[in-house]
């Protein structure tokens, strides 16, 4: 008799551990508000647009510590988009571009972790940006709007 419980028991155990385990999986990988991501495998994506306003085409060539994208030429209202994935472990990921166009050249980190990340503030993971004369500004989802603009020191406009 002792050995019909301890079977049913040793039965029971079994299929909790088992219920909880596929529990456990079902949770990675899942997007949430309260950043319940498995970030390592989020790809992000930077959209970057030519709005300088006066037909003027944009060269641009970004890169960074470890990818160099090379130059892009956008005529204007057009855009170029790249993806990749952010360092997760040290949140050190900066894409930096180099903008010019006739009688200027600017710099400016398209994608910086410290100000993008996914675990800052107003994080992106689509990095949509409109590149104006005065400075890029970056789509922010809150607002439904290129409402995160920076000048070209790559200080916010508008705090």
């Amino acid at each position: 008799m002792t050995s019909i419980v301890q079977k049913t028991l040793t039965v029971h155990v079994v299929v909790v551990i088992t219920l909880l385990i596929q529990v456990a999986l079902s949770e990675v990988g899942t997007i949430s508000p309260h950043d319940d991501v498995n970030w390592s495998t989020v790809k992000s994506m930077v959209r970057i647009t030519n709005l300088l306003g006066d037909g003027s085409t944009l060269n641009l060539h970004c890169k960074s510590s470890d990818d160099d994208l090379g130059l892009q030429i956008l005529a204007p209202h057009r855009f170029w988009s790249f993806t990749f994935r952010p360092t997760v472990i040290y949140g050190s990921t900066i894409f930096s571009c180099h903008f010019t166009w006739p009688g200027e050249s600017k710099v400016f980190n398209i994608y910086d972790d410290d100000r993008d990340g996914v675990r800052r503030g107003n994080p992106c993971i689509y990095c949509f940006w409109d590149i104006s004369k005065e400075g890029p500004c970056r789509f922010n989802e809150k607002d439904d709007a290129f409402d995160l603009c920076y000048d070209w020191n790559g200080d916010p406009i508008g705090d």
